[in-house]
């Protein structure tokens, strides 16, 4: 057995298992909009409303998650005139987006009564009703809300920006208005109280250490690229970091 087919098989329960929670979410996200359809058929429009802004306030969380990462990879090349605590302090009021959108748009999304459509069964109370938001949600911000835009973001992070860049403004508001300020100060407070910064001779081991890659570049790596076929004519080759070469 070769080195690749052993890599298949160790992949293939992780593999499976995502096919499964993918065809689940497929099927729930069924239920969620039939169930949102059948409300606004018996006069609620209310529904209808809280399912739009839920879906544009994950769109906005995306765009949130991304821009982290795209910042980090460009800020000493885009903001060449700022300093690594200006970073930390955007970094850190972009969290209330993703706390107040990820516990928002949970309680939007959230259905009084999930139905079936074709059998006439209905969920309307009981912890189904919580596991199916939680769960729906849960993935949705997982996979499209998160994943998908950080990686996207990695991949090339000037376009990133280019599209995107009109959402930094907003996150640096926050951060002028001190929103994430008491959290700085527990941190400041609990460190102080544990000891926790580095000793000098811990900042002089770390000075040694070899620095890893960027965040922007260990997103890249979680998909792969695949080299174009050898000898194919025309066919540019790749660089060793897997970039196309120019």
């Amino acid at each position: 057995m070769s080195s690749g087919d052993g890599t298949g098989l160790r992949s293939a329960p992780r593999v499976t298992f995502g096919v499964v929670l993918f065809v689940a979410w497929g099927f729930l996200t069924i239920l969620w909009i039939a169930s949102t359809i059948d409300l606004a058929a018996d006069g609620e429009i209310s529904p209808v409303i809280t399912a739009v802004v839920a879906i544009l306030l994950m769109a906005l969380l995306a765009g949130m998650e991304g821009l982290e990462v795209a910042v980090i990879d460009r800020w000493r090349v885009n903001f060449p005139d700022r300093t690594t605590n200006q970073l930390a302090g955007w970094l850190a009021a972009r969290q209330l987006f993703v706390a107040l959108i990820v516990t928002t748009a949970t309680l939007l999304a959230n259905r009084s009564t999930i139905i079936v459509p074709g059998t006439g069964a209905s969920i309307d109370h009981g912890i189904l009703l919580k596991v199916f938001d939680v769960t729906w949600t849960g993935f949705t911000v997982l996979w499209f809300a998160q994943i998908f835009p950080k990686h996207l973001a990695a991949t090339n992070p000037d376009r990133y920006l280019r599209h995107l860049r009109s959402l930094f403004p907003v996150v640096e508001v926050v951060r002028k208005i001190g929103v994430s300020q008491p959290g700085e100060w527990v941190a400041t407070a609990v460190e102080r109280r544990l000891n926790w910064p580095m000793t000098p001779a811990e900042e002089m081991q770390e000075a040694v250490i070899p620095r890893e890659e960027s965040l922007a570049g260990i997103w890249r790596e979680l998909i792969p690229e695949t080299p174009p076929p050898t000898g194919a004519p025309g066919s540019p080759g790749v660089a060793p970091s897997g970039r196309v070469a120019e």
